[in-house]
This record gives C-alpha cells, structure tokens and sequence, in this order.
C-alpha cells in the first residue's frame, strides 16, 4: 500500500511538473509574439515558409543526426550542435526584450552558464528559453494551416519513430549516453532538480519531455497569436490537457516503455483551437 502511495505521489510530482513547463513555454511564447507583433514598424512578415520546404528539412536534419549517433562516439560534436541551437534560441528571444547588443550578452552569459551550473532545474530553464525564442520565430513564419498540418503529420511519424522503427528511442539513448540530453527532465521527487543533470538516469524516477513534444505545439501556438491571442491561449490550454492525459496513461504503464508524447499534446492543442474558433474567440 505504501508502495502504491509513493507511485501515486511521484506520477503527479512529474505531472505537475510538466504542466508547470508547459505554462512557462506557453507564457513566455504568446507574450514574446506578441511583443513582436505590437512593433509594426518593425515586424514584416516574410513569405510563409513552405510545409514541403519544413518537412525534407526536417527528414534531412533526423536522417544525419542517426546516421551521426551511429557512428561518431565522441559527445563533442553533438555538445556544439546543441548549444549552438540553444545558443539561437536564447539570442532570437532577448533580442525581443532587449537591445541588440544586450541580447547578445545575455544569450552568451545564459549559454555559457549551462555549462558551469548544472542543477537539473536551471537546464530545463535554459532548454525552455532556447525551445521558445526558436519557436517564435519560426511559428510567426508559417500559416497557421501549415503548423496545424505540421503538427498532425509529425505526431504520426512520433508513433511510427517510436514504436514501429524505434530509432526515435535508439537515437534518444545514444545521445544520453554522451552526456547530451536534448529534452525536460522531470524527476519524481522535487529535491531532485537541485542535483545535477548529469546524475539523471533513464527510468522510473525520471521522465524526459522532448525538445519538439514543446516545439511544435508552440510553433503552432506562435502563428495563431498573429490571428487572435485567445486562439493561442485556448490552444496552449489544450496542449497541457493533452499532455496530462499522456502522463496518466503513462503511468498506468505496469512496465515502463518510451512512447510518443506529441500525438495527445497535438490533439489537445488542435482542440483547444478548434473551441476558440467555435466560440468566435
């Protein structure tokens, strides 16, 4: 009985966490799109990115990070490949709040502080602010049709990359085990975001949330605020229902296996949306 308590207390710790990260990357999202979108003078949309152009980059980018897990043993490379990424999305977010050459400061000091304070709350932090000012920027890139059918096409392809050719998975424990995690770590036990990340391990007492289970509801969340900030707050809504419901079947789990986190975030997401247009919000 005591057993089954503790399972219950640690399944809603990493639940609440993760719906804590979902309203910060939402927050932090719709307010930074906005803050964008308010400056007219400034702001002038480019030609919408093509769905087409997204996806073949995106079979690229997924194609060379496998075949690169395989073969290079080093965590070198990756290690630059993601804070250069995370680099990014740090500058593209405080260059909206700050002056140019602040925001160059800050991104380097945010960056460059990951490397030295390690607690596992401060990476999630960094790894949020990096997932959001990326997102930004591309979702205020696309039409809202395209980052809807976006968002449908790539949660299908999450079922497929996870439980039919499994190299989602394969992919993600070759990065672990370099030391390079690209997702939220969400222990069980709150003390635990006060170790360092590094003393995170795969298993029941940790859940890892993936970089683009956030990414791509926030790109999608990002374009609707050029139509209505309500549409993006209904949608971001969903997204966290959805990812609840992903947590409660988890851990329902009798044996523990990765599985896709995106399809039921996406589905929440697209209903939230689908209420605020039904409500003419």
């Amino acid at each position: 009985m005591t057993r089954e308590r503790n399972a219950r207390r640690q399944n809603l710790t990493i639940l609440f966490e993760g719906i804590f990260y979902f309203i910060l990357t939402a927050f932090i999202i719709i307010a930074s799109a906005e803050a964008v979108l308010s400056r007219a003078e400034i702001y002038a949309p480019s030609r919408p990115v093509s769905i087409w152009y997204i996806l073949l980059a995106f079979a690229v980018a997924t194609f060379l990070l496998v075949i690169f897990v395989k073969n290079l043993k080093s965590k070198i490379f990756f290690e630059i490949f993601f804070t250069i990424a995370i680099f990014a999305g740090i500058w593209f977010l405080a260059d909206i709040w700050f002056r140019v050459d602040l925001a160059v400061l800050v991104a380097v000091l945010v960056t460059a502080l990951k490397f030295i304070y390690k607690p596992i709350w401060w990476q999630n932090l960094v790894m949020v602010l990096g997932i959001a000012g990326v997102v930004v920027v591309f979702g205020l890139s696309v039409t809202w049709f395209t980052a809807l059918i976006l968002l449908a096409i790539l949660s299908f392809y999450d079922i497929v990359a996870v439980y039919l050719t499994g190299h989602m998975v394969k992919m993600f424990e070759g990065l672990f085990e370099r030391g390079v995690v690209f997702a939220l770590i969400l222990p069980s036990q709150v003390h635990d975001f006060f170790k360092s990340y590094h003393e995170a391990k795969l298993g029941s007492k940790y859940m890892f949330l993936g970089s683009g289970d956030l990414a791509l509801p926030g790109i999608f969340i990002a374009c609707l605020v050029r139509i209505s900030i309500w549409q993006g707050i209904f949608a971001a809504l969903g997204a966290i229902i959805g990812f609840a419901l992903m947590e409660i079947i988890f851990s329902f789990q009798k044996k523990r296996k990765p599985m896709p986190a995106l399809p039921p975030i996406a589905a929440g997401t697209i209903l939230g949306f689908a209420i605020a247009v039904l409500f003419n919000l």
